[in-house]
């Protein structure tokens, strides 16, 4: 218990729970399949709507005080950003 109450003070990383770093197999993802679009099936209008959808929902966990749902988000916004230049705004 002491131990438990020391790396909890100290900040250490317990032994049962693993830190992963940011990303893992998303980090090798495209823009397109982080934002689950498909530009050969989708017209323009149902890429829009699906990215204003994800937009709104990463832009308010962007202000969350956990730093790794607001680091998450930040780039979710980057893939947003990059398929909405890339397919919607022609």
């Amino acid at each position: 218990m002491f131990k438990k109450v020391y790396q909890w003070l100290s900040g250490a990383p317990s032994a049962k729970a693993p830190t992963l770093p940011v990303g893992g197999i998303f980090g090798r993802m495209t823009p397109e399949s982080l934002c689950g679009i498909d530009p050969s099936k989708m017209e323009a209008t149902e890429i829009r709507s699906a990215l204003a959808k994800l937009y709104r929902r990463h832009n308010d966990a962007a202000g969350s005080l956990n730093p790794e749902l607001r680091e998450e988000a930040e780039q979710m916004l980057e893939a947003i950003v990059h398929c909405r230049e890339k397919y919607v705004d022609v």
